[in-house]
């Protein structure tokens, strides 16, 4: 039987949809006995309901009768699981509880009511969410219905996994190259640096959650809103964000090459964006266009979501 745990998944929304209510398919006791008439298998299926409406469910099983947990508007953030194996009559899981967190040290249990629970075997102990993470989705591992004269065990494990908001995302541009220009005839040479672009950086988020993420938060900036009195006008930073998704890959490195007047100004710089996570994590993207100005930019960060 599997040790169910809580993993690690990170929304691909700038909304969190999170678990806020669920409910468990439980048999009661049989009698006891060894026969199929005392067969017991006690938690059968166990289902999610989220604040946007949706039922999750994973495998479900085939006997009991559903009960369902009282509602929590916070979500939960911690589980445990209770286990029966290694008896005559194996009944796998027997029970869920899930926690929200009050503090740092103090969490409230949910428990479903509405039916009987034998309780066997052994809660495996607590498992957290990081910090700033919600329970949003789940996994069960479910034996399917035995031959007649064999033990049937129904749900055997749960795979709980935790989800992170976005909590703010910041564009800005990275200066690579500044002439002032100055009283040269006009003449001209080619400029070559080496500049990073993709998927600079990620902490604890894969590389294809991080574009679906940045590609949500696209679509939600209302850039027509976002304020050019920090010297960093919003068509630069929407181009600076749009280059970096465009990219789509883990962190490369390509020679970036352009034209020099001797005589004329010339800024040139890279467009990043920096996704953070209210779990703590954080990923940055660095776009391949380059921007040129003939006036130096005020390189402030630009906050374009929070």
């Amino acid at each position: 039987m599997s040790i169910p745990n809580i993993g690690f998944l990170t929304v691909m929304s700038t909304n969190i949809d999170v678990s806020f209510q669920f409910k468990m398919q439980v048999e009661a006791s049989q009698g006891g006995g060894t026969g199929d008439d005392d067969d017991d298998t006690a938690v059968n299926s166990i289902c999610l309901e989220c604040n946007n409406g949706m039922e999750i469910c994973s495998s479900k099983g085939y006997w009991g009768t559903w009960g369902s947990s009282a509602e929590s508007s916070a979500g939960y953030d911690a589980a445990d699981f209770q286990l029966e194996e290694g008896s005559d009559d194996e009944s796998g899981g027997n029970n869920l509880k899930l926690y929200t967190s009050t503090s740092s040290s103090s969490f409230t249990e949910h428990a479903v009511s509405g039916v009987t629970i034998p309780g066997w075997g052994n809660w495996l102990g607590k498992q957290y969410c990081r910090k700033g993470a919600k329970i949003c989705a789940i996994q069960t591992q479910v034996e399917a219905m035995q031959s007649t004269g064999t033990d049937d065990a129904a749900l055997d494990g749960v795979r709980l996994f935790c989800c992170a908001n976005v909590d703010s995302v910041k564009v800005h541009l990275d200066a690579i190259y500044e002439i002032e220009g100055n009283s040269g005839d006009g003449s001209t040479y080619t400029e070559t640096k080496q500049v990073s672009v993709g998927l600079i950086s990620s902490s604890q988020i894969d590389e294809s959650t991080s574009f679906s993420v940045a590609a949500s938060v696209s679509a939600s900036v209302g850039w027509g809103g976002v304020s050019a009195s920090v010297g960093l006008e919003a068509g630069y930073a929407k181009s600076a964000f749009s280059s970096a998704l465009n990219s789509r890959e883990q962190q490369r490195t390509r020679n970036t090459v352009w034209q020099v007047t001797f005589s004329d100004p010339l800024y040139v710089y890279q467009g990043r964006t920096t996704v953070y996570m209210s779990d703590g994590g954080t990923f940055e993207l660095a776009g391949d266009v380059i921007q040129q100005s003939d006036s130096k930019l005020d390189v402030t960060n630009i906050e374009v979501l929070s």
